[in-house]
């Protein structure tokens, strides 16, 4: 049986996660320079809009994440950044349907 699109799209989030942590240290978390890595590499798009590039931004987003205060981010972490991706997306998604509807009934 195969995976489904969700289910490999799980796989992947978790291999991209191991791909990144590997590079440096500890093979079960990120530093703040895999997290940028991963970010950059992996969702240029998310990280274009809104001054995402800026290494304040990536430096507070691990922050964030980083619950424990160890300066790594370890996989349940992680899922903070996640989140945010998550979030963010699906707001995109919102805008572009809305878009999409409004010149379909001619109200811009």
């Amino acid at each position: 049986m195969t995976d489904t699109p969700v289910e490999e799209s799980l796989f992947q989030i978790i291999h991209c996660f191991h791909q990144y942590a590997a590079w440096q240290g500890d093979v079960e978390t990120l530093s703040l320079q895999e997290l940028q890595a991963l970010l950059t590499d992996s969702v240029p798009r998310f990280m274009d809009g809104l001054g995402r590039k800026e290494p304040s931004y990536i430096a507070e987003l691990f922050r964030a994440a980083d619950k424990n205060k160890d300066d790594q981010i370890c996989f349940d972490e992680f899922l903070y950044v996640l989140g945010k991706l998550v979030k963010d997306y699906h707001l995109q998604y919102h805008r572009q349907l809305c878009a999409r509807r409004c010149a379909q009934h001619s109200l811009y």
